[in-house]
């Protein structure tokens, strides 16, 4: 086939997947071409430069529809199917177009992103320290796998999967003193732990977890800051608490993620599975959380209103822990603080509050380089970034 035949086939292609009523064989060339243009590019080659730039915007004014259309969907069984096959739509356009937007930029020479790298800025991975009861400091990040420490009993080794396992003996069990630990993850690190009940805890960039080595006949109780998703054991007998800033949340056997980082406006507890009780230590108040919802208490809350609770998509909350970045109108101020802990950098905003008003949707790999992060920011054309050694600074 001529490279004149492809690219009339190509526009026909996507003139269907645009209006929705490209067949199998259209939408099969359409993806395949999004997988191959980048390296291929003999269609793109052969498109003159306002060809492109009409198929990359009428694409991305598809996307911003869709995704207004969805506070239009009613609630509903129904209309989970819609939602659902339309995030798949948005997905699968969305990928056609930012990488179109890169080819745009790359063939008129335009580099969006301003890098000036002293130092290779990467994505985080495992890395923590653990402290222990006696003082002791042992760097996880570091630390080869098998046996870490035992205290009294409890065996507390590293797994091949950069797990930290709190084993329990029969002995160790009867033990009345009851000692705490602490691991702690820096900026752009993250680790799991197993607690001695079984408890699986994954615990997120610049974040701490105080917990007992092993638990006693009471109450389960852990002191969170930062953030960290929870698999609680369920045990009846004994709720299981995590005490963070301005909240406790009480548990009996759950799936739940709590956000309490000191630089968040709110502190925030996202459900899973389960039930959960929010209290408010200042207002003396408690709410009941179902899955799918989220309580949010407000850390400037100087007329103590407590608790809200709203409904949520809770993959959003715990994107973090499966390897996204997930945003759903989200403001940039708090994208940017999330880059800024994952990736270990210093953000400059001489932009002030007009980065709450900049809302985003969307879903990145957490993995994927900072610059490639930035860029697909910068597909709105409504903010720019300039990188200098380890700073990412914000210009419009």
């Amino acid at each position: 086939m001529n490279s004149k035949k492809v690219k009339d086939e190509f526009i026909k292609a996507v003139e269907a997947y645009l209006e929705g009523t490209a067949d199998e064989a259209q939408l099969l060339f359409v993806e395949q071409y999004f997988n191959l243009f980048l390296d291929t590019e003999d269609v793109l080659e052969s498109m003159d430069s306002d060809e492109i730039q009409d198929i990359h915007d009428r694409m991305l004014w598809k996307i911003n529809y869709e995704i207004e259309k969805k506070t239009r969907i009613s609630s509903g069984s129904m209309a989970a199917g819609r939602s659902f096959s339309k995030y798949l739509y948005i997905a699968a356009t969305a990928a056609f177009v930012i990488p179109m937007s890169l080819y745009i930029y790359q063939r008129n020479q335009v580099k969006p992103v301003s890098t000036q790298l002293i130092t290779k800025i990467t994505p985080g991975g495992n890395k923590a320290v653990l402290t222990l009861a006696n003082g002791s400091k042992i760097s996880l990040t570091d630390v080869k796998n098998g046996e870490v420490a035992n205290q009294s009993g409890i065996k507390i080794t590293k797994s091949r999967d950069s797990q930290l396992v709190y084993q329990q003996s029969a002995v160790s069990s009867t033990a009345k003193e009851i000692t705490y630990n602490m691991i702690e993850t820096p900026k752009g690190g993250q680790f799991q732990l197993i607690l001695s009940d079984g408890t699986k805890v994954w615990l997120n960039a610049a974040s701490s977890l105080r917990y007992p080595s092993a638990f006693g006949r009471g109450d389960r109780k852990v002191e969170l800051v930062g953030e960290a998703y929870f698999e609680v054991a369920k045990n009846a007998a004994k709720p299981f608490l995590v005490s963070s800033s301005k909240q406790v949340v009480q548990v009996l056997g759950t799936h739940f993620n709590i956000n309490a980082y000191t630089n968040e406006p709110v502190v925030s507890t996202t459900l899973l599975e389960g039930s959960v009780k929010v209290i408010s230590p200042f207002t003396n108040t408690y709410k009941i959380i179902k899955p799918g919802q989220q309580s949010i208490i407000h850390r400037d809350d100087t007329n103590n209103t407590g608790i809200k609770v709203k409904n949520i998509d809770p993959d959003e909350a715990v994107a973090w822990k499966n390897g996204y970045f997930m945003f759903e109108k989200e403001g940039l101020a708090s994208i940017l603080r999330k880059v800024s802990r994952w990736y270990d950098v210093e953000i400059e905003n001489p932009q002030g509050d007009k980065l709450d008003k900049l809302l985003f949707s969307g879903t990145l790999s957490k993995y994927s380089d900072v610059t490639k992060v930035l860029r697909k920011l910068e597909l709105t054309e409504s903010v720019h970034f300039k990188i200098i050694g380890r700073r990412i600074i914000v210009m419009q």
